[in-house]
């Protein structure tokens, strides 16, 4: 009897990962970064470096906003589909919040899913394209989601090697919390 229970429970268990449910990001909301982290993935040097509060990261090589961070002054706000990034504070007289992209009509950020990056145990990767004032033409964005929980979002991607191709290259992580909706 025993032998027969333990033979239903193999079963019911070992297809947890054809029938568990593809996983949902959460990511809509209002976030600043309060961590970054560059990380070394090939031809490694050195540490690792991460900015903590108040903390900046700059490489001009990046498009920007994102070739100068600072740490819990960056923010990026994600709606069920637009982006926006690099939040410049409110308009005086209407109190709305003014983005440097992403707020205008014809200036959107939609982004997506992409798929077959995504199951059950792995959130994916999100693609946005926009134009970045420093690089002048259209440049695309692809973001590992590492975590999405309640109240903060980790993204991984800006894989860049300011030395060339023979020298190290890094990856940016960024670790977002959420401060409004």
């Amino acid at each position: 009897m025993l032998k027969y229970l333990l033979l239903i429970l193999f079963f019911l268990t070992s297809c947890e990962k054809y029938v568990t449910e593809v996983s949902d990001l959460t990511m809509s909301g209002k976030y600043k970064v309060s961590k970054l982290q560059v990380i070394q993935i090939a031809n490694p040097t050195g540490k690792d470096s991460t900015y903590l509060s108040n903390q900046v990261f700059i490489n001009r090589s990046l498009p920007d906003p994102f070739d100068t961070i600072r740490v819990n002054d960056f923010y990026i706000h994600f709606t069920y589909s637009n982006v926006m990034i690099g939040w410049m504070g409110n308009n005086f007289s209407t109190g709305v919040e003014v983005w440097k992209y992403g707020q205008k009509r014809d200036e959107q950020i939609f982004y997506n899913r992409i798929p077959w990056t995504f199951d059950a145990y792995s959130f994916g990767k999100i693609k946005f394209e926009y134009i970045p004032i420093n690089k002048g033409v259209v440049f695309p964005v692809i973001l590992q989601v590492d975590s999405d929980t309640f109240e903060s979002l980790q993204l991984s991607g800006f894989e860049f090697s300011p030395n060339g191709a023979n020298g190290t290259r890094y990856r940016l992580v960024l670790t977002l919390t959420r401060v409004g909706p």
